[in-house]
C-alpha cells in the first residue's frame, strides 16, 4: 500500500495541467481555420464575412462545443464507484467476530455487510477508457454544421449568401486513464465509512475537416489567404493533462442482518475537486442515497441496489439509479461477481444540441447541425469481474465493464485491475 501511495503522489506531481491552455481550449483549436484565433473565422475578406460564423460555434446556451464538452463532464460523473466493503464481512457476538460473507464481495454494487468494528478494507485500482461515441455516433466521424449569422434583411436567407453552410468532420480521440486509492473503516459494528482518490490522466487528440458548402457560386465565404482562398481547410489538435480527480466519501449503515438477508443504507458524495477545463473532473458535485439488499444461499450472493443520485451541474440530470447482481465464491481464492448497473436520467435533459437552422430565403429549408441524436443520456451497463485472493489478506481484482444501450459519450468497454487487503 505504501508503493501505490507513493506512485500515486508522483503520478499527481508530474501531470501538470497543459500550460496556457486548458483541454477544452485545445478541444476548440479543431473548429479553428486559419489564422484569425477564433472558431470558424474565415480568413479571406475577414473585415466583412470573416466573423459571421463565429456566434454559431461558441454562442448561445446550446452550442455545439458546449454540448461536446459537457457531455465529457457527464461521463466522469457516471464513473462506477469501487465496492467499499471486500472481503469477508462481520458482526461481534458476545465480542468474538461471526462472519456475515463468504465471499470476497462485488466490484461495483454495494452489500449490505458491513466490515466489522475497526476493519479496514484499502486498495488501488486502475481504470482504462478509451471514448467511444456520443449517442451512438462515432467519435472518429462527428459531422458538425455552422450557419451564417442573419445579416441582411429580417428572414434568414437574404442576401443569398447566408445560406453558405460550413460542414466539419472531426476524428476526436479521448482517453481517460484513471488510478483509484480507497479505503473503508469500519467505524460502528454495523457502520463502515470510506474514502476514494482517483488520479486521472486525459489525453486528447484529434484532426478536422472543413468545407465551405455555397448556396451559389461564387462565395464570399472562403477559408485561406487572398493569395490562396479555397473552401477547404483542417485543424489539428492534442494535449495531455494529469491531476486529482472528484474525490468521493463514502457512509454505509447496515440496518438488519440475518444469516441470509441483510438490509443497509448507503450515502455518498463526490466532490467537484477535478479540473473539469481539463477533462479531469465532472466540475459538479454529486450526492447518492442507496438502499441496499444482499440475500446469501451457501456461496451464492445475490444483491439488489436502488435509489437516487443528485447532481448540481448545469448539463448534468438526476437520476433513478439500480445495480443487480451477484457475487459467487468458486473456491477459496477465487470470487465472481456480476452486475447490471444503471442510470436514468429524470426530467428534461440538460445537455441539449443546437436546434435545427431555418432558411427562409430564397427559399424554406431545415439544415441539421449535427447527426448526433437528440435523445435522452440513460446508462445501462454489464459488469463482470473476478477477486483473486493472494498472500494471505490481498486480493487482485479485474473487472470488464460493457455498455448495453446508447445515452451520452460511451467507451466501448472499461477495464479495471487492482489489488485491496483487508486488515
Amino acid at each position: 500500500m505504501r508503493r501505490s501511495a507513493l506512485v500515486a503522489v508522483m503520478l499527481l506531481s508530474a501531470g501538470a495541467p497543459l500550460p496556457g491552455q486548458t483541454l477544452s481550449q485545445r478541444f476548440q483549436q479543431l473548429y479553428t481555420f486559419g489564422d484569425c484565433g477564433q472558431p470558424l473565422c474565415l480568413t479571406v475578406n475577414s473585415s466583412v464575412h470573416g466573423q459571421h460564423f463565429v456566434p454559431s460555434v461558441t454562442q448561445g446556451e446550446h452550442n455545439m462545443l458546449a454540448f461536446i464538452t459537457g457531455s465529457i463532464g457527464a461521463s466522469l460523473a457516471n464513473l462506477p464507484f469501487v465496492a467499499g466493503s471486500g472481503g469477508v464481512t462481520f458482526h461481534f457476538e458476545n465480542g468474538a467476530p461471526v462472519a456475515t460473507s463468504v465471499s470476497a464481495g462485488p466490484l461495483f454494487a454495494e452489500r449490505a455487510q458491513t466490515l466489522g468494528k475497526g476493519r479496514v478494507v484499502a486498495g488501488v485500482n486502475v481504470n482504462g477508457i478509451s471514448m467511444d461515441n456520443i449517442r451512438g455516433v462515432q467519435l472518429n466521424n462527428l459531422v458538425s454544421r455552422f450557419t451564417h449569422q442573419n445579416v441582411g434583411g429580417a428572414e434568414l436567407g437574404d442576401p443569398a449568401f447566408e445560406n453558405d453552410v460550413i460542414e466539419v468532420r472531426t476524428n476526436l480521440r479521448l482517453n481517460l486513464f484513471v488510478t483509484s486509492l480507497f479505503a473503508s473503516y469500519g467505524l460502528l459494528d454495523n457502520v463502515d465509512v470510506g474514502v476514494l482518490v482517483p488520479l486521472v490522466r486525459a489525453s486528447m487528440s484529434g484532426h478536422s475537416e472543413a468545407e465551405v458548402q455555397p448556396f451559389e457560386e461564387p462565395t464570399p465565404h472562403l477559408f485561406g489567404t487572398a493569395q490562396n482562398p479555397s473552401e477547404f481547410a483542417d485543424a489539428a489538435a492534442s494535449g495531455s493533462s494529469t491531476g486529482l480527480g472528484d474525490v468521493a466519501l463514502r457512509i454505509k449503515a447496515n440496518l438488519h442482518q440475518g444469516k441470509s438477508a441483510g438490509f443497509a443504507l448507503v450515502g455518498d458524495v463526490r466532490l467537484p475537486t477535478g479540473d473539469s477545463a481539463n477533462f479531469l473532473g465532472s466540475g459538479a458535485t454529486s450526492v447518492r442515497v442507496l438502499g441496499v439488499l444482499t440475500g446469501r444461499s451457501g456461496s451464492f450472493a445475490p444483491h439488489l441496489n436502488g435509489g437516487y443520485a443528485f447532481r448540481s451541474g448545469n448539463n448534468q440530470n438526476n437520476s433513478v439509479i439500480g445495480t443487480i447482481g451477484f457475487d459467487q465464491l468458486f473456491s477459496q481464492s477465487v470470487t465472481l461477481a456480476v452486475d447490471v448497473i444503471t442510470d436514468f436520467q429524470t426530467g428534461t435533459s440538460k445537455l441539449v444540441l443546437p436546434a435545427p437552422v431555418v432558411f427562409e430565403q430564397p427559399v424554406r429549408r431545415r439544415v441539421n447541425l449535427t447527426d448526433i441524436p437528440d435523445s435522452r443520456d440513460n446508462i445501462v451497463d454489464a459488469a463482470v469481474g473476478l477477486k483473486t485472493q493472494f498472500a494471505g489478506d490481498y486480493r487482485a481484482i479485474t473487472n470488464l465493464l460493457l455498455p448495453l444501450n446508447v445515452g451520452g459519450m460511451r467507451p466501448r468497454f472499461v477495464w479495471t485491475m487492482g489489488v485491496e487487503r483487508s486488515f
